[in-house]
Parts: structure tokens; C-alpha cells; sequence
């Protein structure tokens, strides 16, 4: 079976590739490289001895999106990661948020459609879930108005789905998860963001190998050992 994976130089995407190939099945890696690097293809290699196809392209771009499905009409299934995922960044720049995971899915949906493919897992999140009353929150969880922009994109494009399997018959997965951590015990994957790092574990990592100078901790009264 031949899986596309949107975004799979990504963190969690490079580690669902590895974890697919180990499976035996054949994928396709769709990226913008505009928050990966190019050499988690390397990785991802050495420690799977298949390196998987890859092609880089902007989900954003329609026509170039519906090339790219016209020449891959065998696809078996997509997993839909390829989106920004900052909840700070998307208050300082909804309309960037708005137009990347949009236009994205949208786009991708769009071209499922035309070609017939039906089987799409989509990256949510638990921003959807809001500020929960009752914890831990379990899946049965009212979904509540989004706290951020990011989160909105994500409570959307679940809807988005949703509207569209109501007309077409669509198998989707909506995957609700926390903040994964961690890296493949091989160490050749891992988190490693362009730029300033959004997430806690890299910024660690980053400031414990000297390319940040140090790390701000903001309060002392977190019940946390």
C-alpha cells in the first residue's frame, strides 16, 4: 500500500515514515521545507534502509496539488500533517495560520475528491477540547470554542471533514493529541524546528548543546516535581 504523508519531514511526520516503512509500506513524502530540513530524508533512510519518495511542494498551491494527485492515483491513504502548529505564533499572525492550514487541507480534500481517493487520517489537536473543566480529558470531551487561532484551524478543519463526508464517502480519521515529545532512539530524527523553537523540548535541547544561550522559566509554583 502506498501511504502520502503532507508534512513528513516534520517531527511527528518524519517518525509516522519511519514507523510506515518498518510496516512495508511504500510512502510519499509531500513537504514545503518551510520548518524542516531537507537531511531528515537521510535520516529517515538510515534507519530504515529505504529512503521514501519525496516531493516538495506547497500544499497552498491548488493547481500544483491537483498535479501532483493526477500523477499519484494509486495513493491507498493520506495522513494530513503538513500545517503551522504554533498556538503563540498564530495570535501574533492569525491570518498566516488561516491560510496555511486552510488552503492546505482544503486543497487536499478537494483533490481527493476529484481523483477518488476516499482514506485520510488529519492531524488535529487537543486545542480543540479548550480549557478542560475535568482532567486528564478523555476523548468524550465537548469540543469548545478555540483559544487560539491555531487552535480554530484545527476545530474548522475537523468540520471541514465532516461536511464533506456528509456528500462523498470519505473514511477520516480526526486524530485529537497532546504535545508528543521525544525523539527515535536512533537519534538521526527528532525535533529540530527552523528558527526559534515554539515547543519546550527543543529550546532544551538546543540550550543544553550550546546553540541557545539560555533557558527562561517563567513562575516557580507549578505543581509540577
Amino acid at each position: 500500500m502506498k501511504i502520502l504523508v503532507t508534512g513528513g519531514l516534520g517531527f511527528i511526520g518524519s517518525h509516522t515514515v519511519v514507523e510506515l516503512q518498518n510496516k512495508g509500506y511504500d510512502v510519499v513524502i509531500v513537504d514545503d521545507l518551510s520548518n524542516a530540513s531537507i537531511e531528515v530524508l537521510d535520516g529517515i533512510e538510515s534507519i530504515t534502509s529505504k529512503r521514501p519518495e519525496f516531493v516538495e511542494l506547497d500544499l497552498r498551491d491548488k493547481h500544483l496539488v491537483y498535479e501532483f494527485f493526477k500523477s499519484n492515483k494509486d495513493l491507498d491513504g493520506i495522513i494530513h500533517f503538513a500545517a503551522s502548529k504554533a498556538v503563540g505564533e498564530s495570535m501574533q499572525n492569525p491570518m498566516k495560520y488561516y491560510e496555511n492550514n486552510f488552503f492546505s487541507l482544503i486543497n487536499v480534500l478537494s483533490a481527493m475528491q476529484e481523483y477518488g481517493l476516499d482514506k485520510i487520517i488529519f492531524s488535529s489537536s487537543c486545542t480543540v477540547y479548550g480549557q478542560g473543566k475535568v482532567m486528564p480529558i478523555k476523548e468524550n470531551e465537548s469540543v469548545k470554542p478555540a483559544l487560539s487561532p491555531y487552535g480554530n484551524t484545527k476545530q474548522v478543519g475537523e468540520e471541514i471533514i465532516i461536511d464533506l463526508a456528509k456528500v462523498y464517502p470519505l473514511n477520516a480519521i480526526l486524530l485529537r493529541y497532546f504535545n508528543p515529545i521525544g525523539a527515535h532512539e536512533s537519534v538521526m530524527i527528532g525535533e529540530s524546528p527552523l528558527g526559534v523553537p515554539y515547543n519546550l523540548i527543543p529550546y532544551i535541547t538546543q540550550t543544553a548543546v550550546g546553540v541557545r544561550e539560555f533557558l527562561s522559566i517563567y513562575g516557580d509554583d507549578y505543581d509540577t516535581p
